[in-house]
């Protein structure tokens, strides 16, 4: 069931899924530039929040079995729990290389933001199974609807225009892109992240605050008595998730509470952007990804054979971009924050002649 409009999500004292696949989620914070492993650098300033009384270095007797599941990824985000939530702060830039693989892009490219404190994801760490579970097609599609345990957000398989994003080109390698505020998410189940957390442990939670497993149980079964919202209970692990090979690929619908504000689940964090929204430019395919937070990205692509790219970094009030466009021309413009740190900053510069953009056909 769900209502709509409420300032926050009901939280009941009833106890959910137990063992490893006990989680819950809700969103009501935002990533943060975090402290990042060695293989990274750290984006600076970075300072995680811990919105919640628990972290792995002071679990409060025992660690809670939902900061186990992130536990593979505790040092790239900042993890913390109470009674009632699991808060994930992050800077939302995965461990891995993005962007390479995408045929259908509206020029948008990975950039940090702020999934801290108050804007941290939250998850709900006692279920609710709803009485009326609310079904994805068609519906939330704006924002997440689930989590990945390296704390990267998932999106509804449907874009924002209700076609299926992995279907027609929108998505990378890993099964993400950048939305229009240059904020990177998945719009499948992670399945590579059983290469880490292994197969039969969870690889995100859903924002009712159930677990999402890969396509298969821990010894390799395949599960042929999901529900309609891609669930089940066995063998006392509690409510979970499957994710499939097809749509709906993540969730079908929510099988717990939650609370729907328009068009998506609420609340949850906010990605604040520094661009406005680009177009698509049509006929481009994205070749090469690289780069780090510390000393800038590339990416490559190519537009009818011919090469083209997009240099750029993160500035500590915004960021600096470079375009060297498919018909040699070079475009620069440098971004900022607008005060307040909310809505999409402006260009402070423009240098160069050429438009980097197509228009749509």
């Amino acid at each position: 069931m769900t209502t709509s409009k409420p300032n926050r999500v009901p939280c009941r004292t009833k106890q959910g899924t137990v063992a490893i696949l006990t989680v819950g989620l809700l969103f009501s914070s935002l990533f943060i530039p975090l402290m990042i492993a060695a293989v990274s650098p750290k984006l600076q300033p970075y300072t995680a929040g811990f919105p919640g009384k628990y972290t792995f270095e002071n679990p409060g007797g025992k660690t809670h079995p939902t900061a186990e599941a992130f536990a593979p990824f505790k040092d790239r985000l900042g993890l913390s729990w109470s009674e009632d939530y699991f808060y994930i702060e992050s800077n939302g830039i995965p461990d891995h290389q993005m962007m390479v693989g995408i045929t259908a892009w509206q020029q948008q490219v990975p950039l940090p933001h702020g999934y801290v404190k108050d804007n941290a994801w939250r998850l709900p760490l006692k279920p609710v199974p709803s009485a009326d579970p609310a079904m994805i097609k068609g519906r939330f599609l704006r924002g997440a609807i689930a989590i990945g345990v390296n704390g990267i957000p998932i999106f509804n398989p449907q874009n924002n225009r209700g076609e299926i994003s992995q279907e027609i080109g929108e998505l990378d390698q890993w099964g993400g892109h950048c939305g229009r505020g240059d904020d990177y998410h998945y719009h499948i189940a992670p399945l590579h992240l059983e290469k880490v957390v292994g197969k039969g442990n969870p690889v995100a939670y859903a924002l009712d605050g159930y677990p999402v497993l890969g396509l298969s149980e821990a010894d390799g079964t395949i599960p042929g008595d999901l529900d309609k919202c891609s669930g089940h209970d066995h063998d006392g692990l509690g409510y979970h998730y499957h994710a499939t090979e097809s749509y709906p690929y993540v969730i079908g619908g929510f099988h717990g509470e939650v609370v729907e504000a328009e068009g998506q689940v609420d609340p949850q964090p906010r990605a604040e952007g520094v661009r406005p929204a680009e177009r698509p430019l049509r006929g481009a395919e994205i070749t090469g990804f690289s780069g780090t937070i510390d000393q800038g990205y590339t990416l490559e692509y190519q537009v009818d054979g011919k090469k083209a790219s997009i240099q750029y970094q993160v500035t500590k009030t915004g960021a600096d971009f470079t375009y060297h466009d498919s018909d040699g021309s070079i475009r620069k413009q440098s971004y900022q924050h607008s005060p307040g740190g909310k809505g999409k900053g402006r260009p402070k510069e423009d240098k160069g002649k050429g438009d980097r953009r197509r228009p749509e056909q």
